[in-house]
This record gives C-alpha cells, sequence and structure tokens, in this order.
C-alpha cells in the first residue's frame, strides 16, 4: 500500500505544478463555473415539480456542506497562513490576491458546492423517475431496460450519462471526511498505511457506483410492489 501512496501522491504533486502553472485564469474560471452551475440549476429545477424531493435533497446537501467546512475550518485551524497547504488553486490566490481573498475564495466556493450536491441530487431524483423502466425480471435486464420508457437511443445515453454524474457530484461531498481525517493524522506511519486522497477518491467512486446500481434497482422494486 506505501508504494503505491508514494505513486499516487507523485501524480497529483504534478497536477498540482501544472495547475499553478495555469495560474489565475485557472482560479478565477473554477470560481465561475461552480457559481454559473448553481445558477444553471436554479433554472433547471424550476421546471420541475420538488415533490418528495426536498428532504433527501436537503440531507444530502446539508451532509455535503458540513464535510465542506469542515475542511474548510480545519484547514484554517491547522495552517492560518495557508503558507502549508496543498491546494494548488488556494495557493495561486494567496499569491496573486492575498490571504483574505482566498479564505472568501475558498469559503464561498465551499458552499457553493454544498448547494450544487443539494441541486444535483434532487436533479437524479427527478430522471431517475423518468428512467425507471415499466417492467424487468431481475436485475441485469432492469439495467438493459433502463431508461427504455423514454423515446430516442441518443437522448436516452444523454440522460443516463447525466443522471449517473449528478448522483456522483451529489454524493461527493462526504469523501472530506476522510480528507479531513489524512489531514489531522499526525504520524507519518499510519498517514502512509492509509489509502492516500486519490486511491481512496477511486474506492469511493467505486462504491457510489454501487450504490447507484443498487439503489435504482431498489427504487424499481419497491415501485412496483
Amino acid at each position: 500500500m506505501s508504494n503505491f501512496n508514494e505513486l499516487t501522491y507523485r501524480v497529483l504533486e504534478n497536477l498540482f505544478v501544472h495547475v499553478e502553472k495555469l495560474g489565475l485564469p485557472l482560479v478565477i474560471l473554477a470560481w465561475l463555473s461552480v457559481f454559473l452551475g448553481f445558477i444553471g440549476m436554479c433554472f433547471v429545477l424550476r421546471k420541475h415539480p420538488m415533490s418528495g424531493k426536498w428532504i433527501p435533497s436537503l440531507i444530502v446537501g446539508g451532509i455535503a456542506l458540513f464535510a465542506h467546512l469542515l475542511d474548510y475550518f480545519i484547514t484554517i485551524r491547522l495552517c492560518p497562513t495557508l503558507s502549508t497547504e496543498a491546494n494548488p488553486i488556494w495557493n495561486v490566490v494567496v499569491e496573486r490576491m492575498g490571504l483574505g481573498i482566498a479564505k472568501w475564495y475558498g469559503f464561498t466556493g465551499k458552499v457553493l458546492l454544498s448547494l450544487l450536491s443539494f441541486q444535483f441530487f434532487a436533479f437524479y431524483l427527478i430522471q431517475r423517475e423518468r428512467l425507471l423502466p415499466k417492467k424487468a425480471k431481475g436485475l441485469m435486464d432492469f439495467w438493459n431496460k433502463y431508461g427504455s420508457a423514454e423515446k430516442g437511443k441518443s437522448l436516452l445515453r444523454f440522460r443516463n450519462i447525466i443522471n449517473f454524474f449528478s448522483f456522483l457530484f451529489a454524493l461527493s461531498g462526504p469523501f472530506y471526511f476522510y480528507i479531513v481525517f489524512l489531514n489531522s493524522i499526525t504520524d507519518e506511519k499510519l498517514y502512509m498505511a492509509l489509502p492516500s486522497m486519490p486511491a481512496a477518491g477511486f474506492i469511493y467512486l467505486i462504491f457510489l457506483t454501487l450504490i447507484y446500481i443498487l439503489g435504482n434497482y431498489w427504487k424499481f422494486r419497491k415501485r412496483n410492489k
């Protein structure tokens, strides 16, 4: 595990170097993309009824907000000047705009990401109702027919991809609990023995994919009882 962790950390460090080279334009683009995404999803959700979607979406958004802000405030507590912060985007903001703007940038970005988690989960729930097949025999048949109620194969593929992405993005927030846990470890041996952030992210992605598959099938079975 330690050798694999070292490899993933080297890859991550190289990626961070390239991100820092892109500098301020990337920093501005990153924040604007999240802000405009939030505004765009407000318009998208206005067109759909939210009955039965509010509570689960608020739970997902609330968990995401807690995880993001926990990560933010622990980072500020451990390094008030952000001088040892690994996040290349924050480093660029500190260098080019100052510490105060960097803290504002990080805080507002975390809040916007949490709001997007709420919106994307609501959108996932809305689309799921349209994609569930009317009938299916078993899990494999269910996925072969998933989205069969929609017309047009190209549109169906697009809806399936968007629905899967919405689910993944909405539930990306809890992963920050693991990031907080890693950042709070002071024992280097323990730190290197645990899955690195990229490795843990990959494991979490597989876990969410399984939840997506089984969760949709469970909803289908529950609806057809």
